[in-house]
């Protein structure tokens, strides 16, 4: 192996100069936990909340925990955000120009981070610099995404009404026309009930045979037998008819009702497990790395500037 390249060289290179990689060593974590510090750099604080979604409905294969996830992607809770808490000026961001809003909503996905944990459930957590106002926006977030699951659920219910309501308008109408018609029918033939009718009078008119009735009574029990021909067929198909609508009208009614319900429901989706907290320790910057990153570069800079130094000699 070349002498340039090998280990002795480097380790003879460095116990000549100990004394100048120790001080600037000791200048470079000096100087990276000066410029580490609040004054340099602002300290940001972490705010956080786990909840287990709860009152969603299943509409694919997806499970409620990754339905949750879809709600507070939602980039209406976002805008809802951002206008709350002002973060265009929180931030320092001029969206009036481009790529301003695209900076927007970068910054907000770097500090706001949602993600599922191993037990189904979802973490919201929130990084700023103010502590007050990073706990704030979490429970913001938990509070918006109710109120855009409720928009999403009356609106759904609104639709479902209104079909409902137009079904009902038509079964109403069916079943008014039909008990017309059997109204006209009654008063007209006098026909209440065919079956009955039908049997009583052919047990009438049997009696009337076989004990022999007068042709008087024979001939009244003939003419509503007749009557009952002629309009039996259409009364026994228009009772069934209004039977079978005043049924699906009941029905219909029920299922109205609930989703009369549903237009009113206010319903929250999350249960909060771990609510979120003021924090008052910084998650960033994390100084003893940018003091080791420091010394590890200032050391190298020395290294490479040092072994040029003595190339050249």
């Amino acid at each position: 192996m070349p002498e340039a390249t090998s280990f002795t060289r480097f380790f003879a290179v460095v116990q000549r100069h100990w004394r100048l990689f120790v001080g600037v060593a000791i200048a470079a974590a000096a100087l990276g936990a000066i410029f580490s510090g609040p004054r340099f750099i602002t300290p940001r604080f972490r705010s956080s909340a786990i909840v287990y979604p709860v009152n969603l409905n299943s509409y694919s294969i997806e499970t409620r925990a990754d339905q949750l996830l879809q709600l507070l992607e939602s980039n209406s809770i976002r805008d809802s955000l951002v206008k709350r808490f002002d973060l265009v000026h929180h931030y320092g961001i001029d969206t009036a120009a481009p790529p301003g809003r695209t900076w927007l909503r970068d910054l907000y996905k770097e500090r706001v981070e949602i993600g599922k944990t191993r037990f189904e459930s979802v973490e919201i957590e929130v990084t700023d610099e103010d502590p007050v106002l990073a706990r704030d926006m979490v429970n913001e977030i938990l509070r918006q995404v109710d109120l855009l699951n409720r928009r999403l659920m009356h609106a759904n219910a609104r639709e479902v009404l209104t079909i409902m309501e137009r079904t009902l308008a038509v079964l109403k109408e069916g079943s008014d026309s039909v008990a017309a018609r059997l109204d006209t029918l009654r008063s007209g033939t006098g026909l209440l009930e065919y079956k009955t009718q039908t049997e009583e009078l052919t047990k009438a008119y049997m009696r009337l045979l076989t004990h022999g009735g007068s042709p008087g009574q024979k001939d009244q029990v003939l003419a509503m037998l007749k009557d009952l021909e002629q309009r039996g067929g259409e009364f026994h198909s228009l009772s069934e008819l209004n039977d079978l609508l005043i049924k699906g009208y009941s029905k219909q009614l029920a299922e109205y009702q609930k989703v009369l319900v549903d237009v009113d429901k206010e319903l929250t989706i999350t249960n909060v497990v771990t609510y979120p907290e003021v924090s008052d320790k910084k998650v960033y910057p994390v100084r003893w790395i940018i003091v080791a990153i420091s010394m590890a570069s200032a050391l190298l800079l020395c290294y490479i500037l040092v072994f040029l130094r003595e190339q050249r000699r």
